[in-house]
């Protein structure tokens, strides 16, 4: 067919190429729309002729030319509209798109710049090798999509092992743990951070252990060397003593007169000093490899102690001793494996100081750092051993609160906030005794909730108490 297409045709033309579009679930790239386009046609269903360059406008332009119609050229208008806005659109999605996302594969950035290129002058061939291109782009995404859940289930399977290698370590099952649930799909960068902040300190840990137990391994070898040999020196001297022992008696059988006795008692004295000598020496051998052994020992509780407080002191904040983000990300990832593993609820509290920048201002910063450390310390006094405090930055605080509902959470809240007013910390310099507060916001974790999510209902509900006068505790609706 070589009809003139017509502006309420090449409309209606559109409409159904979308439509078509829509009911194949194809997207509406350039390539899909100029071959649903040409297929409509060379169905007969629109008087114009079928597509094959690159859009529909070009397949158009001939008839126009051969008819030379005036009501034509509104349809090829619209035509060309169509393609151009398509056209950007392929366009934006090589160069923003799988251009950038295949910075590892330089052949394929090659092949979408050259295509790019001839997007100005479009051929025949185009179509074909666009779909090419984003054929083999989608191969490759799914080579990196396999290898990725390939690493992560030898990841699991690693960590698997080493909880059963560790098992009677509480603290490293714990970690191990704790990585279990933080690793898994779908994987994202704040669990690959946190994954990354429980494994390094873990790993850190268990290569200065092995280093002291290597060293205990050494000095008990060499101990043992030691001991051994000391054992093996004096059965020799008491292997010879015995036999000069039994020459003796076999000489008094002979009969002696009363010069050679005196004689073979001194010989006998004699031996008898000399083993005893070896004895002492023995023993003295003994005392300083038993006094070796418990020194390499103490040496690793040493070493286990001095880890341990590295640890803590890499989590804790310190200006007021409470846990930094990076031990609250701890924390909250222990509770939420904790909350899985008994189906018991946990909530979180969030505090911000009710004008804290007047007190600084009106007080100094020495004591804005006082009151900071204040309310940790008011709060350690309140709340359980099992629960965790973690200053956020500046004046913002969460409190963790396992096996906890959000109902009992803001009663605990409600407590330590009135306990912190009636603190009324004392201003040295003026000896005026200051009134503190605090507003907060508490929400209880949702099944699938991540730290996130939980922290902006918190902070929601936290921002209400603020506008409603400050000095109170509000709940976070559940999710």
């Amino acid at each position: 067919m070589n009809g003139a297409l017509s502006a309420a045709s090449a409309a209606e033309l559109a409409r159904s190429t979308f439509r078509r579009l829509a009911a194949l679930r194809l997207a509406p790239t350039p390539e899909n729309y100029v071959r649903v386009w040409a297929e409509l046609v060379r169905a007969g269903e629109h008087p114009a002729s079928a597509t094959n360059g690159f859009a529909p406008a070009q397949a158009a332009r001939p008839a126009v030319q051969a008819t030379g119609s005036a009501d034509a050229a509104p349809g090829i208008a619209a035509a060309a509209g169509a393609s151009a806005a398509w056209r950007q659109m392929w366009e934006h999605s090589l160069h923003l798109g799988l251009i950038p996302a295949s910075a590892a594969q330089p052949a394929l950035q090659h092949r979408a710049g050259k295509l790019l290129a001839r997007a100005q002058a479009p051929d025949r061939e185009l179509p074909g090798d666009n779909r090419d291109l984003w054929r083999d782009f989608q191969q490759w995404l799914d080579g990196e999509h396999v290898a990725v859940d390939g690493m992560l289930d030898l990841f699991s399977s690693v960590v698997a092992h080493l909880g059963a290698v560790f098992a009677g370590d509480s603290a490293a099952a714990a970690e191990l743990g704790t990585l279990q649930q933080v690793v898994r799909r779908p994987l994202d960068r704040p669990r690959i951070e946190l994954a990354r902040s429980v494994i390094e300190p873990w790993l850190r840990r268990q290569a200065a252990l092995q280093r002291g137990a290597l060293e205990a391994r050494v000095t008990s070898r060499d101990v043992v060397g030691a001991v051994m040999r000391s054992l093996g020196a004096f059965l020799a001297h008491n292997e010879r003593f015995n036999q000069a022992l039994q020459g003796d008696l076999r000489r008094l059988e002979s009969g002696l007169d009363e010069q050679q006795l005196g004689e073979l008692a001194q010989e006998l004295l004699q031996r008898g000093v000399t083993l005893q000598g070896h004895s002492s020496e023995l023993g003295a051998q003994l005392q300083r490899a038993q006094q070796q052994a418990e020194e390499a020992l103490q040496r690793i509780r040493d070493l286990e102690s001095e880890l341990q407080q590295a640890s803590q002191q890499l989590q804790e904040d310190p200006l007021t001793g409470a846990l930094n983000r990076r031990g609250l990300d701890v924390a909250f990832a222990h509770g939420i494996v904790r909350a899985q593993q008994t189906a018991r609820p946990m909530s979180v509290a969030l505090l911000d100081l009710d004008q804290f920048k007047k007190v600084n201002d009106s007080y100094g910063h020495d004591f804005g750092d006082e009151v900071l450390r204040g309310l940790v310390q008011v709060a350690r006094k309140m709340v359980r051993p099992a629960d965790s405090i973690a200053r956020m930055g500046g004046e913002e605080f969460m409190v963790l609160f396992p096996d906890t509902d959000a109902d009992a959470a803001q009663r605990v809240v409600q407590r330590l906030l009135q306990g912190f007013r009636n603190r009324r910390l004392l201003h040295q310099p003026t000896g005026q005794r200051v009134e503190l507060s605090f507003s907060a916001g508490v929400a209880q974790c949702s099944d699938g909730e991540d730290f996130g999510a939980l922290y902006q209902r918190a902070d929601s509900a936290l921002r209400q108490a603020k506008e409603a006068g400050r000095q109170q505790v509000f709940v976070a609706p559940a999710r």
